[in-house]
């Protein structure tokens, strides 16, 4: 099993810096968590690995954090934003065609 730490940026999905690998847990207590380990860079390329630094990281709970995002919400805003993509499109249809006229036998 793989232990690795990460310190996410708010949108929960970008690291703020590289992840600390091969973590060991050397205290917990009421004030925070203190973790220590090996922070790697990525390679740019396919080949080895990059560069290693020990690293040790003092972790300050927070009480006060912002909830976590609710799936649901998350879902009805994209399907927002989908609806109104379509309905932006719709609209620019008719210029596209031309002008519509009944009169016309055509």
């Amino acid at each position: 099993m793989k232990r690795v730490a990460v310190l996410l940026a708010a949108d929960r999905e970008t690291y703020v810096v590289p992840l600390l690998d091969k973590v060991k847990l050397l205290t917990i207590n009421e004030r925070g968590i203190l973790l220590t380990g090996i922070e790697v860079y990525p390679t740019r390329n396919d080949k080895g690995t990059g560069p290693m630094y020990r690293q040790t990281w003092w972790c300050e709970t927070n009480p006060k954090m912002p909830p976590a995002p609710d799936p649901t919400e998350a879902r009805r805003r994209e399907r927002d934003r989908q609806a109104r993509a379509i309905g932006t499109s719709l609209l620019r249809r008719p210029t596209r065609r031309g002008k519509y006229n009944p009169d016309s036998n055509s």
